[in-house]
């Protein structure tokens, strides 16, 4: 195993004409698994569809009129095993981050539309004594995605409505009770792209990250009951673990090796070092 293999893992498309484009007023908004069409001619006065694409109804005019539609689909696949229980958490669907979102739809839906999503990943790190030590979090047990698994200290989608600051300021508190004043020293370093395909749905997904160096005697302590444990680890014992097992969940390994770059860490003598910057950025 090695620091390439995780980010390989981030990037397991080998075949994107397994989908079909997904197109808002004639953008593309996401991807669709051929193998899932089927389940959405149910619903043919939402969605048109055509040999090479599904169209959202044109009929369908306004943001709250497509987001109203989108939630009848997403509540029927919910019922039908198609996705995960719906979430209560809205996602923008739009062409980019920065683009005017066409409607909003339930996070347990995104990927199964291969609807670009985007989050924040914070870093947590303490320099003792000449050396980085980081916070790493363990996934609850009983989380619906990826449980068990080991965690950066902070991390989670970025919803509707919320800015990046407000996001920050929000995860920080409910993961792991970091205050606002202490949590508004977290520094934008960059985001990491990615394609990743499980269970025929597609996550080509931004990850917005920061570091966060804390104090010495600052401990973080989970409060919505998503994260079971944090320990506080010596960066080369992180490095190993991120390098030599599966054990952290396979985007957050890619926040890891980006940190490890970063922080001079990771060096260009390492010969995958410039495939795995290519492979932060898809």
């Amino acid at each position: 195993m090695s620091f390439l293999d995780r980010i390989k893992k981030c990037n397991n498309v080998d075949d994107l004409s397994k989908f079909i484009p997904f197109v808002v007023e004639g953008a593309r908004v996401g991807w669709i698994h051929h193998e899932f069409c089927h389940v959405l001619k149910k619903f043919d006065h939402i969605f048109e569809f055509f040999e090479k694409k599904i169209c959202l109804s044109p009929q369908l005019l306004t943001y709250q009129e497509r987001t109203m539609a989108i939630d009848r689909v997403v509540k029927f696949l919910a019922e039908e095993g198609w996705i995960a229980q719906r979430s209560d958490e809205l996602y923008p669907v739009s062409t980019g981050y920065y683009a005017t979102p066409f409607f909003e739809m339930d996070r347990s839906a995104i990927s199964r539309f291969g609807v670009s999503a985007h989050g924040i990943h914070i870093n947590g790190f303490v320099s003792l004594r000449n050396e980085i030590f980081m916070w790493i979090g363990r996934r609850a047990d009983d989380k619906s995605t990826y449980p068990g698994q080991l965690d950066n200290m902070v991390a989670g989608g970025q919803p509707v409505g919320l800015s990046l600051l407000d996001n920050i300021l929000k995860e920080c508190a409910e993961e792991a009770a970091i205050p606002p004043d202490l949590a508004r020293k977290a520094k934008a370093v960059g985001s990491i792209t990615y394609q990743y395909e499980e269970n025929n749905c597609l996550k080509p997904d931004t990850m917005f990250v920061f570091d966060l160096e804390l104090p010495s005697d600052f401990n973080p302590i989970n409060t919505d009951g998503e994260v079971a444990e944090f320990k506080l680890l010596p960066v080369s014992e992180v490095m190993s673990i991120t390098a030599n097992t599966t054990a952290f969940k396979f985007n957050c390994a890619a926040v890891n090796i980006d940190f490890f770059i970063r922080h001079g860490l990771l060096l260009p003598e390492n010969q995958d070092y410039i495939e795995i910057q290519r492979g932060l950025h898809k």
